[in-house]
Parts: structure tokens; C-alpha cells; sequence
């Protein structure tokens, strides 16, 4: 870490920090991504609306199984259905 960093200060990712980290895999072993969106419909009961809501999802879904990877929903927010499985050995 730079030595005349302070707390507040923007922290800076120097390209040798990116080289070196660790990727991040599917849990089907894909390491390709794309970016999706999915809807969750919010009831009239809990809406800030007082109406029936559509509420947009951003998700990553890897290319290799077409599912979201389990690391990705930290929230549990995407249905079982749609996360990826382990890769069978």
C-alpha cells in the first residue's frame, strides 16, 4: 500500500495489484461473463408505490453454463434455479 495513503483518500489499483489477484470462476469452472437483467415483480402490499412495482436485477450470468454463479448472489437474491452447480469431477 502507498506509503502516504490516508483514510479517505480514493485508493488507486495499480495494474501489477490486477495481475496478480485471483479470478474469479463460476461455479461450473467458466471464467467468462455477461451482463443480464432480470425483474422481481414487488406486490402492492410492500410497495413504496402502493402499487404493483417492477424491479430490475443487474446479473452476471456465465457464458460457459448460462447460470449465475453462487458468489455473485450475495444477497440471496436470484432463485436457486438460476445459480450455477458445482462442477462434477
Amino acid at each position: 500500500m502507498n506509503q502516504n495513503w490516508k483514510p479517505g483518500d480514493p485508493m488507486r489499483v495499480s495494474l501489477d495489484m490486477v495481475k496478480d489477484a485471483k479470478m474469479v470462476l463460476c461455479d461450473c469452472g467458466g471464467a467468462v461473463f455477461t451482463e443480464k437483467m432480470m425483474f422481481k415483480k414487488l406486490s402492492a402490499l410492500i410497495s413504496p408505490t402502493g402499487k404493483e412495482e417492477l424491479y430490475p436485477m443487474n446479473v452476471i450470468v456465465c457464458d460457459a453454463c448460462g447460470k449465475v454463479p453462487t458468489t455473485l448472489n450475495p444477497y440471496d437474491m436470484i432463485p436457486k434455479e438460476f445459480l450455477a452447480t458445482k462442477k462434477e469431477e
